[in-house]
């Protein structure tokens, strides 16, 4: 899904995806598994750091229907695919976001336009 003025991190999270659908195809036959996680906002990183000095916490956390930033989930998300619990799983592009990928770019899009028309005056 695109974001504006996220071209680099769209890039790069698209060209992580298509490398481990590949090697889970290459390596599968040695019993390796392949598998990457798209987190979304998570606390304490710098991109919320950077996110929050534009526009205030409660704005950005409109934009998650669960309501809050992440926080361990993704490494208990990389737990799982890396245990016994994820043995039959690979290929796989997990989401792991609070569920923002469900209401689309536009809300984030007018954030940041919001925040750059604010930011002119």
């Amino acid at each position: 899904m695109p974001f504006a003025y996220q071209a680099h991190v769209g890039a790069a999270k698209a060209g992580v995806d298509h490398l481990m659908r590949n090697l889970a195809l290459e390596w599968s036959r040695y019993g390796i598994r392949c598998n990457s996680i798209a987190p979304g906002p998570i606390a304490g990183t710098e991109g919320m750091r950077r996110l929050e000095q534009a526009a205030d916490k409660d704005t950005w956390l409109k934009m998650i229907p669960l309501g809050r930033y992440g926080a361990e989930e993704i490494g208990v998300m990389a737990s799982v695919l890396a245990s016994p619990l994820g043995g039959f799983v690979t290929g796989a592009h997990v989401v792991v976001d609070g569920g923002q990928g469900l209401v689309g770019s536009s809300t984030f899009n007018e954030a940041v336009a919001a925040t750059l028309n604010a930011s002119t005056r």
